[in-house]
């Protein structure tokens, strides 16, 4: 039986499972898959959502919950986006540009934390969570149309704006901590 307080960490975990499940259901493409891989995507999506908003009304946000939801949050997205790749092989044409960009930004945006912190960076800002709503619904629609459409680029400049400001905050809050709400946030903090 699971007690509250571990249902964040519940939710956290159903991502870390369900991005692989959607991989290997592309790769495998049985009947209904794109509408299999877009209810999980769903699915995975508000369990993102929802892990937070269940911490904080249990009082049970911990930075190891926020570092967990991290990692399993890119775990959860590169697998989606490796599956509606399986799914649909010519959208790589137009979707490169976007996992190019957003990589090379994330991992320089660990990489600041680490030579400043030496810890991973976990900003959980709100533009991170405007893009995720972005993505839920670029992803969606790729797994019901196999097009990206104009969607893709306006969530491209979301994503860009998004991972920006992560790094800037990372740049700019004087020392290591999860959830800093925006970069105004951040510069308010006071300097250690």
């Amino acid at each position: 039986m699971i007690r509250p307080q571990q249902v964040p960490f519940a939710l956290v975990l159903f991502r870390l499972v369900t991005g692989p499940v959607i991989a290997i259901l592309c790769g495998l493409k049985p009947p209904l898959t794109p509408i299999i891989c877009t209810v999980l995507l769903a699915l995975g999506v508000i369990s993102d959502i929802f892990d937070g908003v269940i911490a904080r009304r249990l009082d049970c946000v911990t930075p190891a919950l926020r570092l967990w939801d991290s990692r399993c949050d890119v775990v959860f997205w590169l697998c989606v986006a490796v599956g509606v790749h399986l799914l649909y092989p010519p959208l790589w044409q137009t979707t490169w540009i976007m996992l190019a960009t957003l990589g090379t930004m994330e991992l320089t945006t660990h990489l600041i934390s680490y030579l400043r912190f030496r810890r991973e960076a976990s900003t959980h800002h709100l533009l991170s969570k405007i893009f995720c709503l972005f993505l839920w619904a670029l992803l969606s629609q790729m797994f019901l149309t196999g097009e990206a459409g104009w969607l893709f680029w306006l969530t491209l400049g979301v994503a860009i704006v998004s991972q920006a400001e992560a790094m800037l905050i990372t740049l700019v809050i004087p020392h290591w901590q999860v959830d800093t709400k925006n970069l105004s946030t951040a510069l308010k903090l006071p300097k250690a």
